[in-house]
């Protein structure tokens, strides 16, 4: 062809051509060159379709140009790489290797106006084309928005009316289990005012019986008191008739008159004392009669408590069989119920009032046995005093006679008080000690039956949490196994599975066995099967589970790893079945779960060492 060109030249005188053959043309595209800036577009030989044998060519002509969309990114380009390579802008600007810019008007590649003319009408015809393409598209454009607008409308309010049955369900479900509660609190509340009345009327008898036991010891002091009068009054008059009137004895008379006299005084005051005594003694038996008109009206609040009692028992009758119905006599019971817990407070305080006027009793008639103890103490040292000092009575000392042998009345008087010396001495501090004692024995009884009593409502809470605890694993086990059969013969497409106790007398502590039957195998234990089964097998139980409580979102982290590709498009489907109720975050590899995904997302690294988080909505 160019020998051709070459003589036809010739020929007509049309002037001289130089040619170059295809094979000896070799060109280099540009390697190694930092092309990474806004406005770039590429390299010119990249950006044009040719042949493959013109290859040489092109690089030769394109392989060191560099396009961009403006003069101001060429001249940026052209000083980050020192002006190595060409550069043309989209306007037909040019810098040179060597730094040489060109511009300004570009030459018209036609200039016969005929020419232009029907480029001229060429391009309004395109022009109009793609002006028509382009109303196409928009109204195509509109459509799609309309017709999504009404399906996402739709969706919205399908959405809404979902969101609003659920709601009205878990309301529901709360109303229900409110009701239950209030139910199981009104009957331990029942329970308790049994068990309360009880221990009222077992109060009661106790405090018959300290009323009993302060009466005879009242009864006991008093025949005592008598007997040391009779006692008295006895020794007195034996002496009568052994005393006799002696003159030389007159002037130890009014002596012993003078220390009688004092000791008259100490009986007078140990007489004002006994008095006080006695009114302490009145005064108790007074405040005796009021505690037993106290338990007569506890024993009358108690019979009221019984009636409250059966009144309430047939009230949880009747809102038993309201609840059946319907629940709206909830507001009713929890206003009842905080009328029967003020009432039950009320009265734990009465009680407590009641215990604690028993127990000032108890510490007031400790007090006055004190006392008397403690009168009674003084009053014999004064009459042991006058016996060891003069060998007399409070009621002797006026007719008392001096002794014949006044020697042998003081050896028997040293003798007595060896005998007395050799008795010892007398511990005071007894009756205080008996006291602290029998404090701490009455309060270490009061903890014993406290820890007892708390053992014993521990040991039952504990056993009535036990039996619930059975009752509601059975229930739920059941439920288990069975989702586990349906979900297994989905995932399978076919065979069966069950999971069994190895103890059913022992639910809580024993073991759990999953015995499982694929399509065309016999029943046998999970552990025998191959890995990607045993995995599909506890899906199954996971989705069985979920099954019987639905969670609101739910993170599989590569549970279906195991599987081959077949079953991974199984659980992929059955997913999309869970997904209505429940939004699941898969982390997977797995091609067959990605594309039942509504969104995937992904990490790439566009640059090395910074990474970009994608999403792709697939539905």
């Amino acid at each position: 062809d160019a020998k051709k060109l070459i003589e036809h030249l010739r020929k007509n005188n049309l002037g001289r051509a130089s040619f170059l053959p295809i094979t000896a043309v070799k060109g280099k595209k540009l390697e190694k060159v930092n092309l990474k800036l806004n406005g770039v577009i590429g390299i010119a030989s990249d950006l044009i379709s040719y042949n493959k044998k013109y290859e040489q060519i092109i690089l030769s002509l394109l392989g060191r140009t560099v396009i961009t969309e403006d003069m101001d990114v060429a001249i940026s380009l052209a000083k980050k790489n020192n002006y190595s390579f060409r550069i043309v802008t989209l306007e037909g600007d040019v810098i040179n290797p060597s730094g040489a810019m060109a511009g300004g008007s570009v030459a018209k590649k036609t200039v016969n106006i005929l020419g232009r003319s029907k480029e001229i009408e060429k391009l309004a015809k395109e022009i109009e084309k793609i002006k028509a393409k382009i109303e196409e598209c928009e109204k195509e454009k509109n459509k799609i928005i309309d017709s999504s607008k009404s399906i996402f409308e739709k969706e919205e309010e399908l959405t809404k009316k979902m969101q609003e049955a659920e709601i009205k369900y878990n309301v529901e479900l709360q109303k229900q289990e409110a009701v239950n509660n209030n139910i199981l609190r009104i009957e331990n509340t029942i329970e308790k005012l049994k068990k309360e009345k009880e221990s009222l009327s077992t109060q009661n008898k106790e405090i018959q019986k300290i009323i009993e036991s302060n009466n005879e010891n009242v009864n006991k002091i008093q025949e005592t008191n008598k007997e040391l009068q009779e006692m008295v009054s006895k020794f007195s008059d034996s002496n009568k008739d052994t005393q006799k009137k002696v003159d030389d004895l007159n002037f130890d008379i009014t002596n012993l008159k003078i220390s009688v006299s004092s000791f008259d005084e100490s009986e007078n005051s140990i007489e004002e004392i006994t008095n006080m005594i006695k009114q302490d003694i009145e005064n108790s038996k007074s405040n005796i009669e009021t505690k037993q008109n106290q338990i007569e009206s506890a024993k009358k609040e108690n019979e009221e408590l019984e009636k409250k009692i059966q009144e309430s028992l047939n009230k949880i009758e009747e809102i038993n069989d309201e609840v059946k119905n319907s629940g709206s006599n909830i507001e009713k019971l929890k206003a009842d119920r905080i009328k029967n817990n003020e009432r039950l407070t009320q009265k734990e305080n009465e009680q407590a009032d009641e215990f604690k006027i028993i127990e000032d009793l108890k510490s007031a008639l400790v007090k006055l046995e004190v006392k008397k103890n403690k009168l009674d103490e003084d009053l014999r040292e004064e009459v042991n005093k006058l016996w060891e000092e003069y060998e007399l009575t409070p009621n002797a000392t006026e007719e008392f006679k001096k002794p014949e042998n006044i020697s042998q009345t003081q050896r028997r008087v040293n003798s007595l008080r060896s005998d007395i010396r050799d008795l010892g001495s007398v511990n005071v501090d007894s009756i205080e000690e008996y006291k602290n004692l029998q404090q701490r024995y009455d309060f270490m009884c009061e903890q014993r039956l406290d820890l007892e009593n708390t053992m014993s409502k521990l040991n039952k809470m504990i056993v009535d949490i036990t039996n619930t605890m059975k009752k509601q694993f059975k229930e739920k086990f059941e439920i288990i196994n069975k989702n586990f059969g349906e979900v297994f013969k989905e995932l399978f497409g076919g065979g069966k599975a069950e999971i069994t106790l190895e103890d059913e007398a022992n639910v809580l502590e024993c073991g759990i066995n999953i015995n499982v039957q694929p399509p065309g195998k016999k029943l046998q234990n999970m552990l025998l099967l191959s890995g990607g089964e045993r995995a599909f097998t506890a899906i199954a139980l996971l989705f069985a589970i979920l099954k019987m409580t639905p969670a609101p979102f739910c993170v599989l982290d590569e549970i279906e790893a195991a599987l081959d590709d077949v079953n991974v498009y199984r659980y992929a489907e059955f997913l999309k079945k869970f997904a209505q109720d429940t939004q699941f975050l898969v982390i997977t590899h797995r091609k067959g779960t990605m594309e039942a995904a509504d969104t995937v997302y992904g990490v790439t690294m566009e640059e090395h060492g910074i990474s970009k988080l994608l999403s792709m909505k697939l539905k």
